[in-house]
């Protein structure tokens, strides 16, 4: 036999023998469990989430995270080391897979706008959106480079939080754990390990329930969870009639826009707090709340009951003075008058009049009935006395159905008890 043909049958064997061991007994990393994703039902209301600040712990300069190997018989290359160096390599590309992770689970993401202008709207709009850090707190990597692609494997630990623009505060946060090792060898560059080590972070980090609440804002807006009652100082009935006190009472009166159209709103505490519809806010957890005066503030929903229809939204305390509330129910034939929105801000603090036609039961629930004119965006504006004193809200209307004056309201004591609200 030729010499130099038995020896590179030798080295062939030799290094196929090599390959085998490193495509069996492949490179070691801590590996992490993969939870299935809270997946965000198609066409659902919640807020657009994004990845806006990323950082990594560097606690001892350089510190060995793993090992390298290099070649087709994987033979030690050197150690693998946390540096701002390496995380730099595939940092640009993290937004990009947190947002690929969030629309596979159909959550709304930011539009990308092809506007060469910021224009304003842009900007309140951007305010709506959830603004996600990570914070990369530990990563191991063994990694063997071959020509055409790579072996071993890469883990993550990460540490997230969600922050509100409107709140200024983080209103979630959590750790979650990726690893991506394939079995065998990976046609792809070494640092796309560590892009989809934390593709599987990421998707650690949907299958939490508290970022889909966030999201959605379910579970902290309920008042069935308000664990105690909730105590506001509230303003004194007037003795004068509605007619002298018509400038204070709309000044009162505020637009709600909520992620699916905007409806009316009312304040009953000097500290910032208001009165509406469930369905006027929906689902957000922050919304709009426009004076009169164009002024235009950032509400939090901090109670709500779906059932009854009402909910409870914070703003910062404002120099406006709030409406008073009824103890004692309107009798039937009382004037009353819808103050609200009809149509959108456009025509925000309409005055509207009718009568009490009468006390209604509807699936369970106790309505005021008058024929009093609202149209869409009245929703959650009060109904006021002749006095000007709030006996309930607005909800819905059937004059679009044909059925002029037959159009309801919540009765305010009824709010009050549905939100856990006890005003002095």
């Amino acid at each position: 036999m030729n010499v130099k043909l038995f020896l590179l049958a030798l080295f062939v064997l030799l290094a196929g023998a090599q390959l085998g061991a490193a495509q069996a007994d492949p490179v070691k990393v801590t590996q992490a469990e993969e939870k299935p994703v809270i997946m965000f039902p198609e066409g659902g209301q919640g807020r657009p989430a994004y990845l806006k600040t990323q950082k990594a712990r560097f606690e001892t300069p350089n510190v060995k995270i793993g090992e390298l190997q290099k070649g087709w018989l994987c033979a030690p290359g050197g150690n693998i080391v946390w540096s701002p160096k390496l995380y730099s390599i595939f940092k640009d590309r993290l937004a990009k897979v947190f947002r690929t992770e969030l629309e596979k689970a159909h959550y709304p993401v930011p539009k990308i706008s092809d506007a060469i202008f910021d224009e304003p709207q842009d900007r309140v709009k951007s305010n709506a959106e959830l603004q996600v850090g990570m914070l990369i707190k530990d990563v191991t990597a063994n990694l063997c480079l071959k020509s055409d692609g790579a072996l071993g494997g890469v883990y993550m630990k990460v540490f997230w939080q969600i922050y509100s623009p409107e709140a200024q505060k983080v209103v979630f946060e959590a750790t979650t754990e990726g690893t991506y090792q394939p079995d065998g060898l990976e046609k792809v560059l070494a640092d796309i390990f560590f892009d989809r080590a934390f593709a599987m972070a990421a998707r650690n980090f949907l299958a939490e329930q508290g970022f889909y609440d966030v999201v959605t804002g379910a579970a902290p807006m309920d008042a069935k969870a308000a664990k105690d009652t909730l105590k506001l100082k509230g303003a004194k009935p007037s003795s004068e009639p509605l007619s002298k006190n018509i400038t204070t009472l709309r000044s009162a009166v505020a637009t709600i826009v909520g992620d699916t159209g905007s409806g009316s709103g009312f304040f009953v505490s000097q500290d910032g707090y208001l009165l509406t519809n469930q369905h006027v806010v929906g689902q957000a957890r922050f919304v709009k709340v426009m004076l009169p005066t164009g002024r235009e503030l950032v509400g939090e929903i901090v109670r709500s009951d779906k059932g009854r229809d009402v909910a409870l939204v914070k703003t910062e305390p404002i120099a406006v003075q709030p409406i008073a509330l009824r103890g004692s129910e309107p009798n039937v034939g009382e004037d009353v008058y819808a103050l609200g929105s009809p149509l959108g801000d456009k025509f925000n603090t309409t005055l509207t009049r009718g009568v009490l036609s009468g006390y209604r039961t509807l699936e369970n629930n106790r309505y005021l009935q008058s024929d009093v004119a609202i149209l869409p965006g009245n929703s959650g504006g009060p109904l006021l006395d002749a006095k000007g004193v709030v006996v309930g809200i607005t909800v819905a209307g059937l004059g679009a159905k044909g059925l002029a004056g037959m159009n309801f309201f919540i009765p305010i004591a009824d709010v009050l008890t549905k939100l856990g609200i006890e005003l002095n």
